[in-house]
């Protein structure tokens, strides 16, 4: 039995605890994280603590000491010196690709494993598939005769927020997706190509959304596309002078493949089993190497050493353009706060807005309008009742009488600090008597959302303005929605009015904003799809973060360095943590 500890807590760790359980002769001892709540909430959450018990910690020392072997899936750059601790202390390895992306460090670390006796594997579950392991198998027996092409692709559509964009010196197609493609290309053509070029398309941050590398070998040549940004078919194909091999997307997740031949009539079809995500073939291998029985090494020291020495040049070639360093300190991005102080207060509340509106440069405050029952206009954000309320049903089949004998979820928490009426379903109209003061004062704008995405609520446009005009904050006011027709109507209303298309990828903020003569653009974070065109350039690009928690919510908050979005045109950024980012 080996004992195996896991350092990171990432998604690839979860599927690795799913299928860990299905290798008898490991089991998982220690799931390390430096963020000690980070590694308490992951084997909460993925450890059911019957089949497996591991404890979780920030102290790499005491990973060690309950570890045979340790499992890296922290992000990129800390390979190298989690493996080289690692190592060091006398641990086999079985690190995330890629193992690192400086050759050096790659020769480093396999000569401290080889002269200590211990394994050390990247982590390509693809390299132990039944499925791949035969289509290797077949393409090398000559069925196909010569190999002299070799075509792998691999793409996915990647949220803009995650660190394979976000991480400006490490992300990108080529270090997430890359080794998938040249693997096969390797296996087959072998490690000594005499050219390897690349052609890149980028994201405005200079990060690489989708890249073609072309191999020349002596008597062949291949080709790996990978992308983060752009969707292709994901197809292996493996050229020969007899025949071809075709196997169809997901390759990297072998379950089928074909030999083709010249007559169209005659095909060889192999089929072999995948189980769970595939890792459980790694880890099975993986063990067997560290028991001596080795069957399948996976990744090969040279394959390795060949991948790493091609991300490394990608990397230097692809440095100009990667621009995060060119992000002066003075590029500010403006803070608004979403729904209020939404993740310390109930959102849309009156206590929410006040506490926000004392924040201390505050560029705005947005919040969300429905119709009632009865026509009244009132705060609130989702079309139904029973996330944030104590009641259920739709708010539009509620009159404001009844929606104000309804309590907030867990408001009780705060009540003792405050009037009881800041912690209910407010009107628009009290909003704007909370807030006009601050507004006055500290020129802060509030954006109102009309939530007529789902629910077309006839007149809330005209409704919602006159109270504006009632309390004469027309200049402090940008309106937005999903809805186009929302966007447009308001500015026949007021041509005067500042209005924001809403939509979830910046393209779409683009076709709609265009279509209703939108004066802003307000996409997801996770949605910044391409570049801004010259019209739109000198416009508030204001960019929504749909995975930060909020009020008793147990979701994670991903801190952002908000400079990087000045890079995708962002101007301003609606946030549940104002207070976090303006104190920082």
């Amino acid at each position: 039995m080996i004992r195996i500890g896991i350092v990171g807590t990432g998604r690839i760790a979860q599927r690795f605890v799913r299928d860990i359980l299905m290798v008898n002769d490991a089991v998982l001892t220690c799931v390390y994280n430096p963020h000690s709540k980070s590694a308490e909430r992951f084997v909460a959450t993925f450890c059911d603590g019957k089949r497996m018990n591991p404890i979780a910690t920030s102290d790499i020392d005491e990973l060690f000491t309950m570890s045979d072997a340790v499992y890296i899936a922290s992000p990129h750059e800390t390979h190298y010196q989690y493996a080289k601790t690692a190592l060091k202390a006398g641990k086999h390895v079985l690190c995330e690709k890629p193992m690192t992306l400086v050759r050096k460090e790659a020769e480093e670390l396999f000569l401290i494993a080889e002269e200590n006796g211990l394994v050390l594997r990247e982590a390509v579950k693809t390299a132990y598939c039944p499925g791949f392991l035969k289509l290797i198998e077949v393409a090398r027996s000559g069925v196909i005769g010569e190999i002299c092409d070799v075509e792998a692709a691999f793409t996915k559509l990647e949220s803009t927020s995650n660190r394979e964009f976000t991480n400006i010196e490490t992300g990108g197609s080529v270090t997430e997706l890359g080794t998938y493609g040249m693997l096969p290309i390797f296996k087959l053509m072998g490690c000594d190509y005499k050219e390897v070029q690349a052609q890149s398309i980028n994201a405005p941050n200079g990060v690489d959304k989708y890249t073609k590398l072309f191999f020349t070998f002596e008597n062949g040549m291949a080709t790996a596309k990978m992308g983060l940004g752009v969707k292709s078919e994901g197809q292996l194909i493996v050229s020969g002078t007899k025949g071809y091999i075709l196997a169809e997307s997901p390759w990297w997740m072998t379950k089928k493949f074909e030999v083709r031949y010249e007559d169209a009539t005659k095909r060889d079809i192999y089929e072999e089993e995948y189980i769970g995500a595939g890792l459980v073939y790694e880890i099975l291998g993986f063990m067997q190497e560290c028991q001596g029985n080795s069957i399948c090494v996976g990744v090969t020291k040279e394959e390795t050493l060949s991948m790493t020495d091609i991300m490394e040049q990608f990397l230097q070639s692809d440095k100009g353009l990667r621009k995060g360093a060119m992000v002066e300190e003075k590029e500010h991005v403006g803070i608004w706060a979403h729904r209020g102080l939404s993740m310390k207060c109930p959102e849309n509340t009156l206590l929410a807005f006040e506490k926000a509106a004392q924040i201390p440069n505050i560029r705005g405050i947005e919040l969300d309008v429905q119709l009632t029952k009865d026509g009244q206009v009132v705060v609130f954000h989702d079309e139904t009742l029973e996330r944030v309320t104590c009641g259920s049903g739709r708010l539009m089949d509620y009159t404001l009488q009844e929606l104000r004998e309804i309590k907030i979820k867990n408001s009780e928490d705060i009540v003792p600090a405050c009037r009881e009426e800041y912690v209910r379903i407010p009107t628009f109209e009290e909003v704007l008597n909370v807030l006009k003061s601050y507004c006055v004062e500290k020129n802060i704008r509030i954006n109102v959302e009309f939530k007529t995405g789902v629910i077309h609520y006839p007149g809330i446009e005209e409704k919602t303005y006159e109270i504006v005009q009632k309390y004469e904050m027309e200049q402090y006011m940008v309106y937005s929605s999903f809805w186009a027709e929302s966007v447009k109507r308001i500015k026949e209303i007021d041509i005067c009015c500042e209005t924001a298309m809403l939509a979830g990828t910046l393209s779409d903020c683009i076709k709609w904003g265009d279509y209703a003569r939108a004066d802003a653009l307000h996409p997801s974070v996770s949605g910044l799809d391409c570049q801004l065109p010259e019209r739109w350039k000198t416009k508030p690009v204001r960019a929504w973060n749909s995975i930060e928690s909020l009020y008793h919510n147990d979701r994670g908050t991903n801190n952002l360095d908000l400079r990087e979005y000045v890079l995708w045109g962002v101007t301003d950024i609606f946030t549940n943590v104002a207070d976090y980012y303006l104190h920082i």
